[in-house]
């Protein structure tokens, strides 16, 4: 079966669908496997890439909401379709952003318990809780909703985060499915094994040496989150990159990770 991407990198490839399995942390989730499609995987992709874009294609089959938040500088796009939210935000691209990304000391998240000791990412969860944020997706998810798609790349890779534990949080049966990329340590480890058992359908795609995906630090206590999948140039410790965490280079990366065995890009 072929299914045609690539429709933002100017032209369409072929490509053959794959299965794949991911499981989060065992010491969180009790090896927790789910199914995710080369397809679902490239799906977000275009998604996080197409958040950055100033005017938004219009799909016939889904109805689109904007939230813009001047206040907070952060940005997300909601698409509707049937039983489907598919929710999107974007990374770093105002002043605004880097104020919040640089807010990097810890704050409470006690989901109702004051006693927690899950702390987060300070500029993160400012900028998501604002009320133009927060509000108005908890509002979205509707009697109708029953999956719910949310990714990101940077920046907007952060807020997904914290927007898909509040989500299963505020609403535990619905299926919840979150696609990252070059996506920052949110949390300390309390917040890794409550969101690790939470959303259990989360995969964090790295690429290379992206300097995002190093920071903050994990010698502050911050830890990742979801399963991760590399692509890319091979991951070493003392190495960053700035370039390795443009959109365009995840894309191509994945790209060249899913091609089939034996596949050289020049055949497509």
């Amino acid at each position: 079966m072929c299914i045609v991407v690539g429709a933002l990198s100017k032209c369409c490839f072929l490509w053959p669908e794959k299965r794949f399995l991911y499981a989060t942390s065992p010491p969180y989730t009790g090896e927790r496997w789910f199914p995710m499609t080369t397809n679902d995987v490239l799906h977000a992709m275009e998604l996080a890439e197409l958040a950055y874009l100033e005017d938004q294609p219009m799909l016939s089959d889904s109805v689109m909401t904007v939230i813009d938040d001047d206040q907070t500088g952060v940005q997300c796009y909601i698409r509707k379709t049937e039983d489907l939210l598919d929710i999107t935000f974007r990374g770093s691209n105002s002043a605004k952003d880097w104020r919040h990304n640089l807010m990097f000391w810890k704050k409470c998240i006690p989901y109702g318990n004051t006693c927690s000791k899950i702390r987060v990412h300070t500029g993160f969860l400012n900028a998501y809780k604002s009320k133009q944020v927060r509000n108005r997706l908890l509002n979205m998810v509707t009697p109708e909703i029953r999956r719910i798609h949310i990714c990101g790349h940077s920046y907007g890779a952060a807020l997904s985060v914290l927007c898909a534990v509040d989500l299963q949080y505020n609403f535990p049966d619905r299926d919840i499915e979150v696609i990252v990329f070059g996506c920052p340590r949110i949390g300390n480890r309390a917040f890794q094994k409550s969101y690790n058992s939470r959303v259990f359908k989360t995969l964090r795609v790295e690429n290379g040496n992206d300097i995002v995906t190093k920071v903050p630090f994990a010698l502050w206590g911050y830890r990742h989150v979801g399963a991760k999948l590399h692509v890319g140039a091979p991951r070493l410790p003392c190495l960053v990159s700035f370039e390795q965490h443009r959109q365009q280079r995840y894309y191509s990366s994945l790209f060249l990770r899913l091609l089939p065995p034996g596949v050289s890009p020049e055949a497509w």
